[in-house]
Formats: C-alpha cells, structure tokens, sequence
C-alpha cells in the first residue's frame, strides 16, 4: 500500500485516544483533538498493527507510537506462547511454555513502568495502563488517571479506562475471597471462566445492534469462536485484525464468530464494529458493561476472553490469540 492520504474531520472531538484503520484491517492508534493537524509518514505492514511511523502535529501520538513499537512483540509473543500452553501435549511442556509466559509478562510490566516513569505527565502514558494489572498497580492507575483527566476526562478513552480499571480492581477484591473458598473455586477465577474444554458451552440469547435477537445455538454445527470484548479495549482492538483474518479464511469452511460486547453505549459498540470491519452478523450485547448476562454467566472476568467452539456445541479452546487460533480453527474444520 503506497501513496498520499488526507482524511479531514467535519466534527468537533475532545482530546482522546482514536483508531485509525488502514484498508480496514491495519489499526494505528492516533491521540488528538479535532482542532489538531496529524501528519503521519510510515510504511503500512501487510498484517498487524501499524506503530512504526513518523508522526508530527500530535507529540503524545509520537510518544505512545515509541511505547507500541516494543510492547507489541512481547505482547504478540505472548499471546502465542499462551496459545501453545493450550495445545501442549504433557505436563513438562506446558510447564516449560508456562515459564516463558510468566518470563514475557515480567518483560512486558518491565518495559511499561519504565515508560510510565520517563514519560511522567504525558497522555501517552495512558497506553501502557491496558498491559498492568490494576489490582498490584492501583497506585500508579489512580495516578495516570488523575494526571490526565483534566485534558482527556471528556474523552471515551479515558472515562471507560476509568470505569474498566473500577470494575477489575472490584473483581479481583472479589477473586481474593473466592480464592479462600474450594478448590474448584479457586481454579475458576485463576482461568477467567466458569467452564472448561470438554464442558456444553452454555446458551446466549442477546440483541444485536439492530434489536435483532441471536442465539449462540442456531450455530450449531459450525466451529465457533465466542469471542468477549469491548470498544474501549485496547487488547482487544488490536486482536480484532486477527479473528477478521481468520474469519475471512474458514467463514466458507464452516467457521463463526459470536462476538458479545461489554459496552454500555450502542453508538460506540456499532462505531467499533464498523471501524474494525468486523462483518460477521452475530454481534450482541446487552450494554451493561461488565454486568453483561452473558459473561457473568461464563464467569469471565478480563477481556478479550475467547471460547472456541466445536461443532457439537462443546469448548475446544480457550484464551486462543493470533496464530494459535488459527490453528486451532483449521484443526477442528479438518
């Protein structure tokens, strides 16, 4: 992809974090006002998330671009080694990826206190809160928060960061007492979810955008990805480039997508639909934010959370990301 670009605003918007998406599947994540003039020089990757560029006109864009640019592979990394964790073939070996896991998420917490640090006060300091884990870092959340309200407060980014990082922080309170309780309870909350592979995934019956309502059983007979997660999810949106990729593969073999959001607001739900390409049909939620039916009732307490699905209605796969999924996928559809 190559050439010049202009995309002008035609309405007011606060200072806030925004996706731009390249060809509907390449997403960069801009920080701006529409009173701002963003030029931005990069060379557009065939996959992935663009984070290498040049940006003049908006210094906490540049800023958050430098953070992205060696977060990104560790997270990438990370997500695959999390996805071998769930094929691996014995004890040794999980323990053996699950070491390499933990050894990529220090790597990872490593690198964003070390950017928080050096870049004290800066709107791109926002960024790296969605790689911490609020419940060890509520220090440092209410800090950026605070930091940053006064001129990222009326932004989306900003109020549904502040209402995320509320709820997990509640959660992980309520995690801590549950993990005084039975065994079977302490592994639940420790795997973000109430069933296991081999477990009847539960029945959702929920809105779409339209008010349409879709049942996750109509889709029976099809391997399904299950997939919890929210606009304002950096995570997320960025692992969305990969189900449309999966999707736009497997769809003619047989391959879904159920995608339940966590928003509390249409608008942004249909906004992030639409601007991610996520073309599938069944999309539903029941705005309520974390009090969603649907994933109190799978007992998911961290997004993106992904169940895959095989054709009899029975999980195969959890908290598959990137390659593994696709895989994953392929395997189920042979």
């Amino acid at each position: 992809m190559s050439g010049k670009f202009e995309l002008p605003i035609e309405r007011a918007l606060p200072m806030d974090f925004y996706q731009l998406m390249i060809g509907r599947t390449i997403p960069m994540v801009l920080i701006m006002d529409s009173t701002m003039g963003v030029y931005i020089t990069a060379e557009v990757p065939e996959a992935g998330f663009l984070v290498e560029a040049e940006v003049k006109g908006s210094i906490p864009t540049a800023e958050v671009h430098e953070y992205y640019a060696k977060a990104m592979p560790i997270q990438t990394t990370l997500s695959m080694v999390r996805g071998m964790m769930q094929q691996a073939p014995d004890a040794e070996s999980r323990q053996s990826l699950s070491d390499r896991a933990m050894k990529k998420k220090r790597e990872a917490d490593e690198w964003a206190n070390e950017f928080l640090e050096s870049h004290e006060g800066s709107l791109a300091q926002l960024g790296p809160l969605e790689h911490l884990d609020p419940s060890t870092n509520a220090v440092t959340f209410q800090k950026v928060l605070k930091s940053t309200a006064a001129r990222m407060g009326n932004g989306a980014f900003h109020k549904a960061l502040t209402e995320a990082i509320s709820g997990q922080i509640a959660r992980k309170q309520d995690q801590r007492v549950v993990k005084k309780g039975n065994g079977a309870n302490k592994a639940r909350a420790a795997k973000n979810s109430l069933y296991s592979v081999g477990d009847v995934a539960p029945e959702i019956v929920m809105n779409d955008p339209n008010g349409v309502e879709r049942k996750l059983s109509d889709l029976r007979g099809k391997v399904v990805l299950l997939d919890f997660w929210a606009s304002w999810c950096g995570p997320c949106r960025r692992e969305n480039p990969n189900v449309v990729n999966t999707y736009n593969e497997y769809q003619s073999q047989g391959f879904e997508v159920f995608s339940v959001s966590l928003d509390k607001q249409a608008e942004r739900w249909s906004q992030a639909i639409e601007q991610d390409g996520l073309v599938w049909p069944n999309h539903v939620s029941d705005l309520n934010g974390w009090q969603n039916a649907a994933s109190r009732a799978y007992g998911v307490t961290s997004i993106p959370h992904a169940v895959l699905i095989d054709q009899e209605g029975v999980i195969a796969a959890t908290h598959l990301r990137g390659r593994a999924l696709q895989q994953k996928v392929n395997e189920l559809l042979q």
